[in-house]
């Protein structure tokens, strides 16, 4: 008996071993949907940039390359495979199938099927321009980008192939609009560009403000406004040549804007959402909840809903600000 109980307990780490072996071989965790759901979204993330084609199909991108897709409007997501590790700045989709991403380097990815493959395509770069800031689609392939050294790109190929425009400048564009033909630019030191042919000139018009401008948006051709660093807000009516310094009712900086059809929505710093009436006379701010002090620098607006990318993601009822 004493030789059976010795010859056990010598071979007991070897059951132990195997037993461990045979664990990890063939016996698999079973993971929860909502466990996967959850790691998508790590605690390092930080989004800059999101689009939605049609209130369904929603694309998120932000830092180390990351791209999110959702087909149900932002119920649940899966990661896609962007290839790169570089920082991305903004999105842009044409329909659930075509969508252009902008970032660091500069860089510019395209997808025709969905995401379910993006691919790099080559960027008429200068020597003062890493990152590209800032990605508008409009109908028929057209896509207009924007970033630092002065760098403004066009495509008129669903973003395939890139033309620049304009001169270099030591300056960074952050955010291009247009409406019925007519553009707008906005950047450093409160500067500002109009055009009136669909982009292929601009000209610099004078602006009241030296502070950084982040967003602008024209409602009309003729009606428009412009947010930027320390809360500042500017309203044009006449088409982007000449604006005014509205009452802004906050001082934290402002990154995103959005025309939701009656009011104007602006997203920033420590939580905070300025909104605007429609006639541009009032502002007042208010937060996602009383709580939240995460900066947003990205808002969308669909059908009764807003989609905000900031250091973390966020969807809200329109009735909810």
């Amino acid at each position: 008996m004493k030789k059976i109980l010795k010859l056990v307990a010598s071979g007991a780490p070897l059951l132990i071993i195997a037993g461990l072996l045979y664990a990890g071989i063939y016996i698999k965790p079973a993971l929860h949907s909502a466990q996967l759901q959850k790691q998508l979204f790590e605690r390092s993330d930080r989004f800059y940039g999101v689009t939605s084609p049609d209130g369904k199909a929603v694309w998120l991108v932000g830092s180390d390359g990351k791209i999110l897709r959702s087909n149900d409007g932002s119920a649940t997501w899966e990661r896609q495979v962007s290839g790169v590790s570089t920082g991305l700045q903004d999105v842009g989709s044409w329909d659930d199938k075509r969508a252009v991403v902008v970032g660091n380097g500069p860089a510019i990815l395209r997808t025709v099927d969905g995401g379910s493959t993006w691919k790099k395509v080559d960027v008429p770069s200068r020597q003062m321009a890493t990152k590209l800031m800032r990605v508008r689609v409009l109908p028929n392939g057209h896509a207009w980008a924007v970033g630092e050294g002065g760098l403004i790109l066009h495509s008129a190929d669903y973003a395939l192939t890139w033309t620049v425009v304009g001169e270099v400048e030591d300056i960074a564009w952050n955010d291009i609009y247009f409406k019925d033909g007519h553009g707008w630019l906005v950047g450093e030191f409160g500067r500002i560009k109009v055009s009136s042919d669909n982009g292929m000139s601009w000209r610099e018009v004078k602006s009241p403000i030296k502070s950084s401008l982040m967003s602008v948006v024209f409602r009309t051709p003729g009606n428009g406004v412009a947010v930027g660093l320390g809360g500042e807000i500017l309203v044009s009516q006449d088409s982007g040549l000449t604006w005014a310094q509205a009452k802004s009712a906050t001082s934290e900086h402002l990154f995103g804007l959005t025309w939701n059809g009656s009011s104007w929505v602006a997203v920033g710093d420590k939580g905070v959402v300025v909104i605007g009436a429609n006639d541009d006379s009032t502002w007042k701010a208010v937060r996602i909840d009383p709580n939240d002090r995460a900066w947003y620098v990205s808002i969308i607006n669909i059908p009764g809903r807003y989609f905000i990318a900031g250091a973390r993601f966020a969807a809200i009822n329109q009735t909810a600000l």
